[in-house]
Formats: C-alpha cells, sequence, structure tokens
C-alpha cells in the first residue's frame, strides 16, 4: 500500500471526502456548536483520532485499483451486514453524491442480506428510504401497505438459477465444462451429503433458486458489483466457507487477485483489520488452489 507524505494525505483526503461529500466519523459540526467543553489534553487526543481517519480516506478510498462507486458499495455491504445504522446513513448519503441510483442502493442491500441475514437488509433498507426520503426522494409518509410484487415464477427462477450458476462458475476453478472442482476449505460443508438430510436438499434448493436465481439474477448492477457486494459481506460477517466460494467466483468473472485485495482493505476500514486479514487468508487458499501464488517455503529450508 503506498505510503503518502503529509500533503499527499491531506490532498487526497480532501479529494475523497469532497467528492463523497462526508465528514470524518465522530466529528463534530465544522462550526463547532455541537463541541462540549473540554480539556485541552481530550481536545488533542480527538484531534489526533481525527487525524488517523485521513490513512481511510486518502491511502484506501483514494487508491486507483477500484473506482470510488465500487469502494461505495464495498462500504455500504459492509456496514450494512453489520447493521452500523449511523454510518450507513452517511455512507447512503456518499453513494447518492456519488451519482448511485437510489434503486441500486436498494438492489446492494437486497444483496448484502443473502449473505448477512434479512434482519441485516431489512435495517439497512429502513436506513436508506429515511435519507431518501431526507433528500426530497420520496415523498414522507409514503411507507404505507405494498401489494408485494413476485419478480419471477417458478418456472423463470429455476432458469435463472441455472444461468446464473453457470455465468459464475460456482464451485468451479475457472469456466467452462473442464474446470475442476474448487476444493472446500477444511472446514467445509461437505461433511454431510445432502442424501443424509433431506432438510439439507430443501435449503440448497432455496439458496439456489433465490439466492442465485432471484437475487443474483436480476438485471441492475451486474455479476461484478454483485460480487465484491457479497465479498464485503461475508468477510464482515467471517463466514470463511462461502467467502472462499465467491473469492473464487470473483476471479471466474475475471476481478484480479489484486481488486480482490482492495476490496478486502476497504471492508476492513468498516469492519476491522483482524477480519481483513482473516480474509486474506481465505483467498490465499483460492490463490493456491488457482496457481495464482507459490507455497510458501518453511524457514527452516532456508537454513
Amino acid at each position: 500500500m503506498a505510503i503518502l507524505n503529509t500533503e499527499e494525505r491531506a490532498a487526497a483526503e480532501k479529494r475523497v471526502r469532497e467528492a463523497l461529500g462526508t465528514g470524518m466519523v465522530g466529528a463534530y459540526s465544522p462550526d463547532g456548536g455541537n463541541a462540549p467543553e473540554c480539556s485541552d489534553a481530550l481536545l488533542e487526543t480527538e484531534r489526533e483520532i481525527l487525524g488517523a481517519q485521513m490513512y481511510a480516506f486518502a491511502e484506501v478510498w483514494s487508491r486507483p485499483a477500484l473506482d470510488l462507486e465500487t469502494r461505495c458499495f464495498i462500504t455500504l455491504s459492509s456496514l450494512a451486514a453489520l447493521t452500523r445504522s449511523e454510518q450507513l446513513a452517511v455512507y447512503v448519503q456518499a453513494a447518492l453524491n456519488l451519482g448511485i441510483a437510489p434503486e441500486d442502493i436498494l438492489e446492494a442491500l437486497m444483496q448484502t442480506g443473502v449473505y448477512a441475514g434479512l434482519p441485516a437488509a431489512s435495517t439497512g433498507m429502513d436506513v436508506a428510504r429515511d435519507v431518501f426520503t431526507e433528500r426530497g426522494l420520496r415523498k414522507p409518509g409514503s411507507d404505507g401497505p405494498m401489494t408485494p410484487k413476485v419478480p419471477m415464477t417458478f418456472e423463470e427462477r429455476q432458469a435463472s438459477f441455472r444461468r446464473v450458476t453457470s455465468d459464475l462458475g460456482v464451485g468451479l476453478l475457472g469456466l467452462g465444462p473442464n474446470a475442476k472442482p474448487l476444493k472446500m476449505l477444511a472446514s467445509g460443508p461437505w461433511s454431510i451429503e445432502a442424501q443424509d438430510l433431506p432438510l439439507e436438499y430443501e435449503i440448497g434448493q432455496f439458496n439456489g433458486q433465490y439466492g442465485y436465481g432471484e437475487i443474483w439474477g436480476r438485471p441492475a448492477l451486474g455479476y461484478r458489483t454483485r460480487s465484491f457486494i457479497t465479498m464485503a459481506a461475508l468477510q464482515a460477517v467471517n463466514e470463511n466457507d462461502q467467502l472462499q466460494c465467491h473469492i473464487n467466483v470473483a476471479l471466474n468473472l475475471g476481478i484480479t487477485p489484486e481488486e480482490i485485495h482492495e476490496a478486502m482493505v476497504q471492508t476492513g476500514v468498516y469492519c476491522g483489520v483482524s477480519g481483513w486479514r482473516n480474509a486474506s487468508n481465505v483467498a490465499r487458499d483460492v490463490f493456491l488452489q488457482r496457481g495464482i501464488v507459490q507455497p510458501r517455503v518453511a524457514a527452516e529450508e532456508f537454513a
């Protein structure tokens, strides 16, 4: 990761925050009207905390490997997965400032919900709707009863499931009939075969038809953006087995190893460094299987 000098960091941080239209995390209003009186020592510590946050906006958000829109989708997914509602509202505002359509923000939250759960998606959508109302994109009081719309018939859902899983190469090291299967992590889910428990088969069908068929199969966002959203959600909630599967899917879609690591760093800013290192270890397993990296040589072999 590039290390910027003080002037470069200040310029990059200013450029990113102006594009996002957002301030520092936990900062008081610029005019100081809401800032309580405090000691010089406490004030100095708070100033240094804000200074440390410059690394996130300058060293991470400003990196050219991923554009600001992709980084924003990753951030929305990370915060929604952990139900960080206050900060999620900040980045819904940022997404709108970048020109991301309100409906695409809801699509991102729906995609996140497949992997972080319906409550996380519902909470995130409530936050987003409040921001949309505040921005005049929804009329106040428009939350009345709605008639549900089923987007796909059973037959359409089945067809979408087959198409999407083929397009993504789910569980395969590449696309096409000759692709080898991905070896699951040692803690992977294949200790129980579907035929052992009928419910296991039903869960697989539900996951396939709705997760892949109905959500991944929606035309909005595209596979690439949905892949970044999915990896961020899974990193946030430390779901290693599924993260391994979707890092592999990302590679099948043409997302580069460098872009995957960029996404992990972006998620790590909002979900913690330990989760970032955990995700990197999962990625290394996939990279080894695909020959992208080579096994490390034990130190004693150099003795």
